[in-house]
């Protein structure tokens, strides 16, 4: 298993670049040709994903990301999206595909533009740095929202009583369609944490933990894996979504293994906001889907009955596993069941 580390992209650097029309610090740099498609993966008539096409000029290879808004015709925010990918010398192309559930679910109908256009060189374990913004950069073809994928439910119960400590994995396995050769999958509005149950925030030395009747939940562990089957490599981008900054994070791109097995993992997501979480990457020569596997694994402290709201919020319905492991402590475990 390979952890990844999270960089901050300074949000005062980029209001800087805003006043400019472009700013480029060599590696590559953008020709100003895009274009633009939407696709219905499972030909169920709704458009699951809209594709932007951006041509690149790389002068030096490496690892390159790009992310981007889109905006609709009064400048209201739709869906984020990045890519990242290894990169040869010369002229290449990078796609940046929009999540249809975001966009369904917003309301906001095309064209859209496309803004806030940032090419970054490197990773969030070598740095990364800032080749070329752009504020503004291309407008689509029109769209309605209605024409696109439907939202999934948000949320979950599990309940249960006892004393003691329990060590809670949750697991969300899906599988996701490949297109041209990629895959990839978008978490829009994950809550850090991810509780639908009202809490009070506890401060400490050691950081932040939770407190709700009958549950604590600590600090750590506040570990997200994300495991990809059937894949050549692995790339997670996340977006912060709220607060006074933003931030973006693109996790070093991960080879997958001669079994086509890909592991990304990290304790380091910020305790508090909302966030969009992009997965993505190749797939193996002529795969038609590959499967994610997704965990979350969090250490409660409970002292009597308790009832646990989970929110999903752009995880796919179904396909979810709870394990309750009892660190120390006495459990009715047979109390303890997953509802809805």
């Amino acid at each position: 298993m390979i952890r990844f580390e999270v960089a901050l992209l300074s949000v005062a650097l980029l209001l800087l670049l805003m006043f400019m029309p472009a700013y480029a610090a060599g590696g590559a740099s953008l020709f100003g040709n895009y274009s633009d498609r939407a696709v219905d993966i499972n030909k169920d008539g709704l458009y699951d994903q809209l594709i932007v096409e951006v041509v690149l000029k790389v002068e030096a290879s490496g690892e390159y990301s790009i992310d981007a808004n889109l905006y609709d015709r009064e400048d209201r925010e739709v869906v984020w999206s990045v890519d990242h990918r290894n990169l040869s010398a010369g002229e290449q192309k990078m796609e940046l595909e929009f999540d249809g559930k975001t966009i369904e679910k917003s309301g906001l109908d095309g064209p859209y533009r496309l803004k806030d256009v940032t090419l970054t060189r490197g990773s969030a374990s070598t740095g990364l740095e800032i080749c070329q913004y752009v504020p503004w950069a291309y407008t689509t073809g029109v769209y309605d929202s209605g024409e696109f994928a439907d939202p999934a439910s948000t949320s979950k119960m599990i309940s249960g009583k006892g004393r003691g400590e329990l060590l809670l994995k949750l697991g969300i396995k899906t599988t996701v369609p490949v297109f041209e050769g990629k895959y990839s999958y978008d978490i829009v509005g994950l809550n850090i944490p991810p509780l639908d149950t009202p809490y009070e925030v506890k401060g400490s030395k050691t950081g932040y933990a939770y407190s709700m009747p009958g549950i604590y939940l600590p600090r750590k562990p506040n570990d997200f894996i994300v495991t990809v089957l059937g894949a050549k490599d692995l790339s997670v981008g996340l977006k912060k979504l709220q607060g006074e900054r933003t931030r973006i994070w693109v996790s070093s791109q991960v080879q997958a293994d001669e079994k086509g097995n890909a592991t990304l993992m990290s304790d380091l997501i910020s305790p508090f906001g909302s966030y969009h979480v992009k997965i993505l990457g190749e797939a193996r020569d002529n795969a038609t889907q590959v499967e994610l596997l997704m965990t979350a694994v969090k250490k409660l402290v409970i002292d009597g009955e308790f009832v646990l709201g989970i929110n999903t919020t752009g995880f796919p319905e179904g396909n979810y596993s709870l394990q309750a492991e009892a660190i120390n402590g006495s459990f009715s475990l047979d109390a303890l069941r997953w509802m809805g």
